[in-house]
């Protein structure tokens, strides 16, 4: 390559990793396609196109994209790195353990590499090795707020309260326009007992972010403030799309079964030969998609997350995905259904009864309403519904019940389950199915 066309292509590659950097995605994409139109073995454009593969739920094109970027360039660290991060949000940790390895064969102290390597270790439940390599990334740069993130996430992990609310302190002294260290500490509070001070923490957040919806939900969760009879729209988009590059490897390490236990139902519920029309409110990245498709005439996905939308349509099994809270998308919907599935999306509903009767209400006769919701018992609580203190609700029998009548729908069965693990315990959960009327 010439030095003239050498120094073009940097420029290029500059400013598309600014649009990229600024969360332009559709321009960066654009000046990178334009970059391998001329020079397709160009090793960055490739690298950084994969990355906006992954960003935008398309990893495997992502990972096929940076594999190719090394072919051409062996020893290049990042990309590497971006490989790891990759595999290791698609679920796949021990191959991206070993990319982080061979990016630290070259690099010994790429600080990035470090951190991640401590993450996947986290991943794996190996705390100790997770330990060493944030601790190691902390000395090489003392000033890497997500390295003092994750070490503050280790220590709570490990029940070292104290250094936990340190390396978080330090994570938002050095990082103060990222808000999460701030709620990590008040989570760190409320978890080693200090009720009072976890309250403090979120209010005196609050009084600098009013409008902050996590730091909302989590004031009501730890008791500070009435509780909502259910989540925001806006802490169910933030959080899921948080959470949508990563969403169905961190389930599975949590052993998820809820989606199968609903497909396993509906499956039980319709004939071999007949095809029904399913609705999936709240459906995530789409994998009950999958399980139920074979029952499908007609497949609708709704969930308020783009991001999870996205990873949901890669899976080409919906026939139709909105964008749309659930409720309000069923109360306008103008089409019926055959079948309703709603997998750990009342966990963000306290109060059901609105919710229910929009569903029996686009349900047609002999149809069914099958969903799973976390569960507590009356020694535990003589209420409804709690909020517990990771966020998420739970409910008690009794009252899924009386609710599931109430909007004319009949109980077929109330079955208690172990939807997930959480920290190693089993969640306590109920699947219920519930069916309208052929009168």
């Amino acid at each position: 390559m010439e030095d003239s066309q050498k120094v073009t292509l940097e420029k290029v590659l500059q400013i598309g990793m600014r649009h990229h950097q600024r969360g332009r995605i559709e321009s960066a994409l654009r000046i990178y396609n334009d970059i391998l139109d001329a020079i397709p073995d160009c090793a960055d454009a490739l690298h950084y196109k994969g990355m906006i593969h992954h960003q935008i739920g398309d990893s495997e094109a992502a990972v096929a994209l940076i594999r190719r970027a090394l072919e051409l360039a062996p020893a290049y660290p990042a990309a590497i790195n971006n490989l790891g991060n990759v595999l290791r949000e698609t679920g796949c940790l021990e191959e991206a353990r070993e990319q982080y390895r061979k990016a630290l064969k070259i690099s010994p102290e790429h600080v990035d590499t470090l951190v991640n390597m401590g993450v996947v270790h986290t991943d794996l439940n190996e705390l100790p090795e997770a330990l060493e390599y944030l601790e190691k990334a902390i000395t090489v740069d003392p000033e890497h707020a997500t390295a003092w993130h994750n070490l503050g996430n280790i220590y709570r992990k490990k029940k070292r309260y104290d250094e936990a609310k340190s390396a978080f302190e330090r994570s938002a002294e050095l990082a103060p326009a990222n808000t999460k260290p701030y709620k990590e500490i008040a989570k760190v509070l409320y978890t080693s007992g200090d009720k009072k001070g976890a309250i403090k923490t979120l209010e005196s957040f609050l009084d600098r972010h009013p409008n902050d919806e996590k730091a909302l939900h989590m004031l009501a969760a730890f008791g500070g403030a009435e509780i909502p009879d259910r989540a925001s729209d806006q802490f169910v988009t933030q959080t899921f799309d948080t959470y949508s590059a990563n969403f169905d490897a961190s389930l599975a390490r949590l052993e998820y079964k809820a989606p199968q236990l609903v497909s396993d139902e509906l499956m039980r519920l319709t004939p071999a030969d007949r095809r029904i029309d399913i609705l999936d409110i709240g459906c995530g990245t789409g994998l009950c998609g999958p399980l139920v498709k074979p029952l499908a005439s007609s497949l609708v996905g709704v969930d308020l997350s783009p991001g999870m939308l996205r990873k949901a349509s890669l899976r080409n099994v919906y026939d139709e995905l909105h964008e749309a809270e659930l409720t309000d998308f069923m109360q306008r919907s103008n089409a019926t259904y055959d079948a309703i599935i709603c997998v750990d999306t009342f966990v963000y509903f306290g109060r059901l009864d609105e919710a229910l009767v929009a569903a029996a209400a686009i349900l047609n006769a002999g149809g069914y309403l099958i969903f799973t919701v976390e569960r507590h018992t009356r020694d535990e609580s003589s209420d409804d519904f709690r909020l517990q203190h990771h966020g998420r609700y739970s409910h008690i029998h009794y009252y899924v019940e009386k609710a599931v009548s109430a909007a004319g729908l009949d109980v077929e069965s109330l079955t208690p389950v172990v939807p997930r693990l959480e920290y190693g315990e089993e969640v306590a959960g109920l699947l219920v199915v519930a069916q309208m009327s052929n009168d």
